[in-house]
């Protein structure tokens, strides 16, 4: 059995007799524990911007509890009874300090409604969002379902899934809702006479002012231990040691919360921030915690006044200070607001939405060919998109301290970003509307793909700015590695959809008979094919460079390395096929359409083999939409044989007819 904390509580106290007086006077609970007033804009950015430390990095709480929603809800704003909406931080917020309110408050959703049959629940619909008060019924049965579960995600059938996501979230969003429960909790002071000498005959909530006031506890019982009896030292014992317990329950109840408290040491000696309760381990360790200790009476007043809306975000200042104080002392919170700002500004759902204008000017120049109002609309949405998505990348490259490509995630951005750039140049150079057609389908496309990638990696990491292994974590060459090897990635995209232009502009009869069109996005197919060869080629070698650096060989036929060499070999057959004249414009087409699918297959593909050293980029759960990709880029292939078969019957058919 667990020894219980108490005691060695008597020499780990003795340390804290410096912090004997912290704290203010105690402040009553307020009478209603129920939020009745919006929290105001400075409480939200005082309680956004606080540093945590979370997936092996520092960040603000506002992106802590971003992700969080939307693992659980699907999104990272929810409306509670009352039709207020809230996002991140005031949601966060309500579950921390008014935990009893929050519990109604939709929070989970469930896809399939056989989830909830599993579990013994009525559902509401096929599919829906539930409150944890309105799953708590069900609980004991969700989590012995989710314990059947089979350990690998791929025995796993599609319930199963659902139902180990549904125990996790509710899991998580438990430890959030008691996180705080120690400032509510009131410890057995009163015990013994010694105990109500040192901390009065009332107690109260909070843990700071008990371990603050144990030192002076310990200190009165070893000056007066020798003048009592015997039964009187016993019957101070117990209640000592009756304290110490509940202390110790409290410490790995509340293992799981936030990791508010920055150690005040280095980040080199120590790295790892630690939760509210752990102060009482941390001090028995050595560490010098009198701040946090402070801060930590700070938190608890925050609890109890959570009704003053004045008084709350005066505590909040007051803890937001000393927290932001110590993260800076170890050089932890400089990218903290900077990250705020990031999240706040949404660059990529803006991006996507100038990109979908930008589609739909595009649109209106078709139906409305003599005006110019839809060419202007569509360079500006487009170029703006463009813009806003850049962005988005160079901040969170500067928020990284590293290089555009680290993440699949941000070869998704990255990707869409260079693709959008080259259609636009592209459209500079010939001004043909084809490129500028094509740019804005191709950023709405790569953004909404990001978007559920985003979402996949709430589920999955918990963030899109987790921390790399440290084989990533490495020199120039990976740098330029994945830079050039994207930019490759996005010029086999392009000219595949380039191609789409050609193929489906001759089956749907568009532009008929133009043959100078056709030669011309040919011309852009080859060009832009040549373009991604280039940095494709150089991308494998500067890849290989780096290999032989961090794992001592240049070359190893690890499926990730295939995959980058057959773009390569294949943009290389599509060129000389083209300079040989074995294929003419609807063979480059086709080839070129097929050269996205190998791009495809190399980004993402290879990633479902679940072999080789490139182990950081495997991700579950996309074999379907691969699939789904595969089997249109077939269909648009099949349309490119079948409009040629189709013109060729028609031109035989003519000729036997005249």
């Amino acid at each position: 059995m667990r020894r219980p904390l108490a005691l060695p509580i008597l020499p780990l106290l003795a340390a804290l007799a410096p912090l004997a007086g912290c704290g203010r006077a105690p402040v009553e609970p307020p009478e209603s524990y129920e939020r009745t007033q919006p929290w105001d804009a400075e409480t939200l950015e005082l309680f956004g911007s606080l540093p945590v430390q979370d997936s092996g990095r520092v960040k603000p709480l506002e992106t802590f509890a971003g992700f969080r929603m939307l693992r659980m809800n699907g999104r990272r704003k929810l409306k509670n009874a009352a039709g207020e909406e809230l996002g991140p931080s005031g949601w966060l917020l309500d579950v921390l300090f008014f935990p009893e309110q929050a519990s109604t408050y939709p929070h989970f959703l469930v896809q399939n409604d056989a989830v909830l049959t599993t579990i013994g629940l009525e559902p509401k619909g096929k599919r829906d969002r539930y409150s944890y008060e309105e799953l708590h019924p069900g609980l004991n049965r969700l989590f012995e379902q989710a314990r059947a579960v089979p350990a690998e995600p791929k025995d796993r059938d599609t319930i199963q899934r659902q139902l180990h996501k549904l125990a996790g979230d509710v899991h998580e969003y438990q430890l959030l809702a008691h996180a705080l429960a120690f400032a509510r909790t009131t410890y057995a002071t009163d015990g013994s006479p010694g105990l109500v000498d040192v901390f009065g005959e009332s107690p109260r909530p909070g843990l700071a002012h008990v371990l603050a006031r144990v030192p002076e506890l310990m200190t009165a019982f070893r000056t007066t231990a020798g003048g009592l009896s015997k039964e009187r030292q016993q019957e101070e014992l117990r209640a000592i040691n009756a304290l110490s317990e509940e202390l110790d329950i409290t410490m790995r109840s509340g293992a799981g919360a936030l990791p508010l408290f920055p150690p005040s040491r280095g980040v080199e000696e120590a790295p790892d921030w630690f939760v509210p309760t752990e102060l009482a381990r941390h001090v028995y360790e050595g560490e010098p915690v009198s701040q946090q200790v402070e801060l930590l009476a700070t938190l608890e007043r925050m609890a109890i006044v959570r009704g003053d809306r004045e008084a709350f975000r005066t505590e909040l200042a007051a803890f937001h200070g000393g927290i932001q104080e110590l993260a800076e002392a170890r050089g932890e919170y400089g990218k903290v607001e900077l990250e705020t700002a990031y999240y706040g500004a949404n660059y990529f759902t803006n991006a996507l939405a100038l990109f979908l204008l930008g589609f739909l000017a595009v649109a209106g120049s078709w139906l409305l060919p003599k005006a110019r109002w839809p060419r202007g609309l569509t360079w500006g949405a487009t170029g703006l998109g463009c813009g806003v998505a850049v962005t988005g990348v160079v901040v969170r490259c500067i928020i990284r301290g590293r290089p555009p490509v680290s993440t699949l995630y941000e070869t998704i951005l990255f990707i869409t970003a260079v693709a959008v750039i080259v259609a636009l140049a592209i459209e500079w150079i010939n001004r043909e509307r084809i490129a500028l057609a094509v740019a804005p389908i191709l950023g709405a496309m790569g953004m909404f793909l990001a978007g559920r990638y985003e979402l996949r990696a709430a589920n999955t990491d918990g963030d899109t700015m987790t921390s790399l292994i440290a084989v990533l974590d490495t020199n120039f060459w990976l740098a330029t590695h994945v830079t050039s090897i994207t930019i490759g990635y996005a010029a086999g995209l392009l000219a595949a959809a380039i191609a789409h232009v050609w193929i489906l502009g001759k089956a749907f009869g568009i532009k008929r008979g133009d043959d100078a069109f056709y030669r011309s996005v040919v011309r852009m197919i080859y060009g832009v094919i040549c373009f991604g060869l280039f940095f494709s080629v150089v991308g494998t070698i500067l890849g290989g460079i780096w290999a032989n650096y961090s794992w001592g060989r240049f070359w190893g036929w690890d499926p990730k390395e295939n995959g980058a060499l057959l773009i390569c070999l294949w943009e290389i057959i599509i060129i000389h096929a083209r300079l040989g004249g074995y294929v003419r414009q609807r063979g480059m087409a086709v080839m070129a359409v097929v050269g996205g699918v190998v791009v495809a297959f190399s980004w993402w593909g290879v990633n479902l083999l679940s072999v080789g050293l490139h182990s950081y980029g495997f991700t579950d759960g996309v074999a379907a939409t691969l699939n789904i990709f595969y089997t249109t880029q077939v269909l648009v292939i099949s349309t490119a044989f079948g409009s040629g078969m189709m013109r060729r019957l028609g031109k035989a058919f003519r000729a036997l007819v005249e």
